[in-house]
């Protein structure tokens, strides 16, 4: 898999370097991967998260230090009894090297281990970010996919409207038809030219978001499989995807990471109470003048434990603790909140999954059916016994039943997308996979 992701990057980045971006689900979301704004925030937030470990691990190790200072006096003395005056410019210099190395200190040691805690919830956030990022690149995707298909079908429309108003001419002129179903004929045609305009915005507005997203102008887009029906998706009980969100659903794991954070900050604020042990090693050097001494150094090393026992703070630590107890209450209260929702969650989009496959495959014998009605409509306006109207009627039927069929279809593939990020178990297999349905233009 991650030769597979490697080479996927590579072709991406070759093909953004030449400044044509490839016009396959997987060239946009590698793209996004690189260039959306929302992403690339999320990975420096990320980035900045890891980092809480060796801030951590900082207050256990050894701490050096080096301090120094310098000063020079200057001055004079006289005598009032003979006129005599004596300099008395001198300097002082004082030099310190100091080591301590915590033995016992609780409350770094807990600071230790919150590092290591925030460390995983930087990476359950980045998880939650990376699998709404490709959700929302697919939606993207799939959203300017259906602008083109409604621009297609509103140009298929205008042309079957514009054939079905030049034989209402005819007729009328034959002395078979009406001014009636002329006219009828044209305020047909008429709409549907208003609803390419709409489609055609839609396809500029729908491109302009996926490129907002990819950061480069995109090619021709990938079209969906014209055979493709959905056949379910695997685990097929609710039950079990419920297991998998609560198992596995970044959010609900940095909501954990949260609860456990607020846990060891009680610890943290409890660890006010006790004594604190440093070893320490000092090495002090001084060099002075002063009125009644001239050229004096001294040079003293010490070594030894330091203990330091707090006694009192005026009720600090006891309140900071109920303050940090009541917050990881209220963390734990997140928790149940985030679970709650989550699996709500789970259950829409296992819905949405479940009835977008049946709508899909309703919508498709619906097409079927309104094709076989519109040119049994029409043969029957030939024979006599249908009227345009009904031909009319019959062509709207059709165009409504194809839009709604590309529209399903795109829905369901979004919809799994988000029953897998709802889950947790989202992964770039999945995009893959998904993509593979999508074949280039011919």
């Amino acid at each position: 898999m991650r030769k597979w992701t490697a080479r996927l990057t590579g072709c991406a980045l070759a093909l953004m370097a030449s400044g044509v971006l490839g016009a396959s689900l997987l060239d946009a979301y590698q793209a996004a991967r690189q260039n959306d704004p929302t992403f690339r925030a999320a990975r420096y937030e990320r980035e900045a998260g890891q980092y809480n470990y060796d801030v951590g691990l900082a207050g256990l190790l050894p701490n050096f230090s080096i301090a120094g200072s310098y000063s020079k006096t200057t001055g004079d003395r006289s005598s009032t009894v003979v006129n005599l005056t004596q300099q008395l410019d001198y300097h002082y210099t004082y030099t310190t090297v100091a080591l301590r190395q915590p033995l016992f200190n609780y409350e770094s040691f807990v600071r230790y281990q919150q590092g290591g805690v925030q460390v995983a919830y930087s990476d359950a956030v980045f998880d939650r970010k990376a699998a709404e990022m490709a959700v929302k690149l697919s939606a993207a995707y799939f959203d300017a996919l259906l602008a083109i298909d409604k621009l297609a079908l509103a140009d298929a429309e205008i042309t079957a409207y514009g054939a079905q108003r030049q034989l209402a001419e005819r007729r009328r002129k034959g002395g078979e038809g009406t001014v009636t179903e002329v006219a009828e004929t044209d305020a047909r045609l008429q709409l549907a030219r208003a609803n390419r305009a709409d489609a055609l915005d839609g396809v500029a507005v729908a491109m302009r978001k996926l490129e907002g997203m990819t950061g480069m102008p995109m090619g021709e887009l990938w079209i969906l499989r014209p055979d493709y029906l959905p056949n379910g998706v695997q685990p097929s009980q609710l039950d079990e995807w419920n297991t998998l969100a609560q198992d596995n659903n970044p959010e609900i794991r940095a909501q954990r990471k949260a609860y456990e954070m607020a846990s060891l900050e009680v610890n943290r604020n409890r660890a006010g109470h006790l004594p604190q042990v440093d070893f320490v090693a000092r090495n002090i050097r001084t060099e002075n003048q002063t009125v009644d001494t001239l050229n004096q150094k001294i040079n003293t090393n010490s070594v030894g434990i330091e203990l330091n026992i707090p006694l009192f703070a005026g009720g600090r630590v006891n309140a900071l603790t109920g303050q940090a107890v009541a917050n990881r209450e209220r963390a734990l209260a997140e928790l149940d909140a985030t679970v709650d929702n989550v699996l709500v969650e789970v259950k829409r989009q296992f819905m949405a999954v479940e009835t977008g496959g049946h709508k899909v495959r309703a919508y498709q014998k619906a097409v079927e059916s309104s094709e076989v009605a519109t040119e049994g409509t029409k043969r029957g306006m030939a024979a006599g016994i249908r009227t345009n109207t009904d031909v009319l009627d019959a062509e709207r039927q059709m165009f409504v039943a194809k839009r709604d069929l590309a529209q399903a279809r795109y829905q369901l593939l979004v919809s799994t997308l988000q029953l897998k990020t709802a889950a947790g178990v989202l992964s770039e297999k999945d995009i893959v996979e998904i993509a593979g349905l999508l074949l280039p233009r011919p």
